[in-house]
This record gives C-alpha cells, sequence and structure tokens, in this order.
C-alpha cells in the first residue's frame, strides 16, 4: 500500500463499517497522537471514545424525539412550591426509573395546571436518559386513538 491510498481505504473502510465519528475524527487525533508520541493504543482509544460519545448522544436524541413530548421540560424548571401536595421527594425518587424496572405503573392526576405535563415530560425525559424508550400520551390523545382503532 502507498501513502496516498492508505488514508482513502481507512476511510472507504471507515464508512462501510459505519462509524462517521472516526471518519470525521482520525486525520485530527492522528495529528494530535502524532505530536505527542502519543501510543498507537491510545490513540485508538481516543477514536473509539469519540464514537460511542457521539452515539450515545444520538441515541438519546433518538429516543426523545420518537417520545413525542408536547414541550421539553425538566425537574430543575418545574415549581414544587406553587403545587405543594406534591411531594419533591417522590417525584425525584420516580426520575431514578426503579419504578418502571419494577414494572410499576405512575399515573398523574390532578386538576388543569397543576402540573401533570410537566412532571410526566420530566419523568419521560429521565427515562430517556436511563436508555428507556417512552412514548408520551395525553389521557385524551389516547381515548382518541382507540376510538379510531
Amino acid at each position: 500500500m502507498s501513502v496516498e491510498t492508505t488514508p482513502l481505504l481507512l476511510k472507504a473502510n471507515l464508512k462501510q463499517l459505519k462509524l462517521p465519528t472516526m471518519v470525521a475524527e482520525w486525520e485530527e487525533l492522528a495529528r494530535e497522537a502524532a505530536a505527542k508520541d502519543e501510543a498507537y493504543e491510545n490513540y485508538l482509544l481516543r477514536l473509539t471514545e469519540a464514537e460511542v460519545t457521539t452515539r450515545l448522544a444520538n441515541a438519546l436524541a433518538a429516543r426523545i424525539r420518537a417520545a413525542a413530548f408536547p414541550v421539553l421540560k425538566d425537574f430543575d424548571t418545574f415549581d414544587f412550591a406553587a403545587c405543594p401536595s406534591l411531594p419533591k421527594q417522590k417525584v425525584l425518587e420516580l426520575s431514578r426509573g426503579e419504578w418502571i424496572e419494577q414494572r410499576f405503573n405512575c399515573c398523574l392526576i390532578g386538576n388543569a395546571g397543576t402540573g401533570k405535563t410537566h412532571v410526566a415530560t420530566s419523568l419521560g425525559l429521565a427515562a430517556c436518559r436511563l436508555g428507556r424508550r417512552v412514548k408520551f400520551v395525553t389521557a385524551a390523545g389516547l381515548v382518541t386513538q382507540l376510538e379510531a382503532a
């Protein structure tokens, strides 16, 4: 193999293996590794870490898109003082997702404007971050889907 064809073959192989971040980053990381006289293993580790990080971020974004949340809201913007009957500690415990692993249900019931959608969206986002697939549906939306079926 010649010096000219090696980069082209490497790019082609990385594309064939569907490693787009490695295709984009290998040259820059190779220059940095050569400048620092870094071991091949460290260079390869940095390159694969970039690919894994990108894939994890893309997977999270895909789960959030698939969930079809009406808006993206998290607990850091929720005003627990406005709804004192909602136990903050219990809600934050639910965000850890253990109830999902134990196959328990979580039903949010309350008057309009009490933050049910905000809490549901926040719990859904937390589940997405834990690697779970989520689908956001309101009770009215579920009834509409059932009637259509």
